[in-house]
């Protein structure tokens, strides 16, 4: 256990990111749920209903500008100290092939699923660099380690948040306890993995989505910084170094990188 008193999560409204919610709530964490539409303000509520503490915001996370301005206002004005985060927030953006696709709907994309998450941890970066702690939750998955024609720029955006998670951890890894990862969650059946299938997307590995909340809940909770740069699978060995002390020694594992 490492203190983390509050967990700021986008994509609150559902899927995973409610699932994360409701799970942190129950164990006593209080939540900011986030996401663009009043499901953000029925996550809360439920937790609120259940016992925990609990607050929400509904943001465009399209309008990156307006997001970083909004978190660094409740930063400034909130007395936690620990920051727990988890940027579940995506859209799948247009369908391919890419010669068919808008390129304001890849913009778009990217500014929900880079930007606009990027800006919730930006607002609220100072005041983790402040108290010298974080554990910070990216998602990836869907085409970031293969090929994912059928949503080319959703797979572009969660490749990118792959190599943004290794940076930010060399940002951070001399400036406090901090810790950050991105988690290919797996297939989970939410309404996401409803409209990819019926898009035709190729699904490898469905998960039950207790196995990406669970991953959330033991890391956010860590004491260790071990796994921080990684880009982990929700089903990879990860409970092999998650607490127990054991070093990664292959600095290749678990990262995007080239095979030569």
């Amino acid at each position: 256990m490492n203190g983390v008193d509050v967990v700021i999560i986008t994509g609150a409204g559902r899927g995973i990111g409610r699932a994360v919610a409701l799970e942190l709530g129950k164990l006593g964490k209080a939540i900011l749920s986030i996401s663009q539409s009043p499901n953000s303000q029925a996550t809360s509520s439920e937790i609120k209903r259940l016992g925990g503490t609990a607050e929400s915001l509904v943001i465009n996370l399209e309008d990156y500008k307006y997001t970083e301005k909004t978190l660094l206002k409740w930063s400034e004005k909130n007395i936690y100290k620990k920051y727990g985060v988890v940027l579940a927030a995506g859209i799948l953006g247009p369908n391919g092939p890419f010669s068919s696709c808008s390129l304001e709907e890849w913009d778009k994309c990217h500014k929900v699923n880079i930007l606009g998450n990027l800006a919730v941890l930006k607002g609220l970066m100072p005041k983790m660099i402040q108290n010298k702690f974080g554990r910070i939750v990216t998602l990836a998955g869907g085409g970031s380690a293969y090929a994912n024609p059928t949503f080319p720029a959703y797979s572009a955006t969660k490749t990118a948040m792959v190599r943004i998670t290794e940076n930010i951890h060399e940002d951070l890894k001399d400036k406090g306890n901090f810790s950050i990862v991105c988690l290919a969650p797996g297939a989970v059946e939410t309404d996401m993995l409803k409209k990819f299938r019926a898009s035709g997307g190729e699904v490898r590995t469905v998960v039950d989505i207790s196995e990406p909340v669970t991953f959330i809940r033991e890391f956010i909770e860590s004491s260790d910084v071990t796994l921080s740069g990684s880009f982990i699978h929700v089903r990879d060995s990860w409970k092999n170094y998650l607490n127990t002390g054991k070093q990664i020694e292959d600095k290749a594992k678990w990262k995007l990188r080239r095979i030569e």
